[in-house]
């Protein structure tokens, strides 16, 4: 590629009836001047092709990251749930055991309710016809004290002791 100073520097040979020097020196200048602003902007433009290249390649990383970590926190929360579900289906057996284990004893506690229920059932009637039982004997005992065996002005003849033996009158 020829370069701007090339283009400006250039002499052409001399000829009898050839172009105007000074009109060709001006196009040579003006056409260089036009090199010099291309090669400038392509310059900055190739500058802003590697700015743009780096800006691309760092967002493909950062894209890749981004989907490694999508990826990552995709396998987390799928951990995460199965980890939830074992943990729940934990606590609901060792909820069942628990359950059925007080339901066991309360029912193991209902069962001595009951039988005690029923000890003291049997204890109350047992005690009630012991009552009933006392109750008719002093009952009887009052009746026979009621009756009327000996006259109030009278007194009874009471057997005589004498020598430890008691003798009738």
């Amino acid at each position: 590629m020829i370069s701007p100073v090339e283009i400006k520097k250039h002499e052409f040979s001399r000829a009898v009836r050839g172009y105007d020097p000074v009109e060709v020196r001006n196009f040579l200048e003006t056409i260089a001047s036009e090199i010099e602003r291309m090669g400038e902007s392509l310059r900055n433009q190739t500058a802003e092709i590697e700015v743009i290249r780096a800006e691309l390649s760092a967002f493909q990383r950062m894209e890749q990251n981004m989907h490694e970590a999508m990826v990552n926190v995709q396998e987390t929360l799928r951990d995460a749930r199965e980890g939830a579900r074992k943990e729940s289906d934990l606590m609901r057996r060792e909820a069942e055991v628990i359950a059925e284990r007080i339901i066991a004893d309360a029912r193991r506690k209902g069962e001595d309710i009951r039988r005690e229920l029923e000890t003291l059932g049997n204890r109350k009637e047992s005690l009630v016809r012991k009552l009933r039982a006392l109750l008719r004997s002093e009952l009887e005992l009052i009746e026979m004290l009621d009756v009327d065996d000996f006259p109030v002005h009278q007194s009874p003849v009471l057997p005589r002791q004498t020598d430890g033996v008691v003798h009738g009158n």
